[in-house]
C-alpha cells in the first residue's frame, strides 16, 4: 500500500503513518496543544505552568471537546467509515461530494461521516491532520479505531478512492490471516 500512497500521479496522499490509532492521534494532538498553550501563557504572564494548567485544560475541552468525543465514537465503531470534513463555501469540497457519493453508491458497506469544518466537531480535521493549517477537504478511511488513509486539499477521481479502498481491504484480509 505504501507504493500506492506515493505512486498515484506522484501525489503524497497520506500525511500520517498507515493504520494510525485515531485515539492516539487525538491524544498526541491534545498533549501538543496543551504544552504549546501552557508555554505561551507562562511566557506572556510570567507565571508557572501550574497556574495556567486549569485554564488551558478548560480552553482545550471547550474548543476541541466535541471533536474529541466524536473521535471516541468513531473509534468504537466496528465498521469501515469514510470521513469527509469540508465547508459549504469550499469549491473543492463541493466538487468532491458527487464523486464521493458515486463511490459510496458502489460500497454500501461504507458509512459516511460528513462534518462541517466550521462546526466544533470539524476540528477533528486538525487532530487527524496534525497541522495548524491545512487545505479542505479532508477525506479519511477509518476502520476499528484506525486511520487507514488520509487525503487533504484535493478531490480525486473515483478510481483513486476505489484503488485505496481495494488496497485497504486487501491489507485488512492479510492481517486476519497473519494472526
Amino acid at each position: 500500500m505504501q507504493s500506492l500512497i506515493k505512486g498515484m500521479n506522484g501525489i503524497d496522499m497520506n500525511s500520517i503513518s498507515l493504520s494510525t490509532n485515531l485515539l492516539d492521534q487525538v491524544q498526541k494532538f491534545m498533549s501538543k496543544k496543551n504544552e504549546k498553550l501552557s508555554e505561551e501563557l507562562c511566557e506572556k504572564y510570567s507565571v508557572p505552568s501550574e497556574e495556567v494548567a486549569g485554564v488551558v485544560e478548560s480552553f482545550l475541552e471547550d474548543t476541541y471537546g466535541p471533536a474529541k468525543r466524536l473521535a471516541e465514537i468513531f473509534a468504537a465503531k466496528n465498521e469501515t467509515m469514510l470521513l469527509f470534513i469540508g465547508k459549504k463555501d469550499c469549491n473543492i469540497c463541493r466538487r468532491c461530494e458527487p464523486i464521493l457519493e458515486s463511490f459510496l453508491d458502489n460500497h454500501k458497506e461504507l458509512k459516511l461521516a460528513k462534518l462541517d469544518y466550521s462546526q466544533p466537531e470539524g476540528l477533528l480535521y486538525h487532530m487527524i491532520h496534525d497541522q495548524d493549517r491545512g487545505k479542505l477537504p479532508l477525506i479519511a478511511f477509518l476502520f476499528q479505531g484506525k486511520i487507514l488513509m488520509v487525503f487533504t486539499g484535493e478531490c480525486h477521481c473515483s478510481a483513486v478512492y476505489e484503488k485505496c479502498y481495494s488496497d485497504i481491504l486487501a491489507e485488512c484480509s492479510q492481517n486476519i490471516y497473519a494472526h
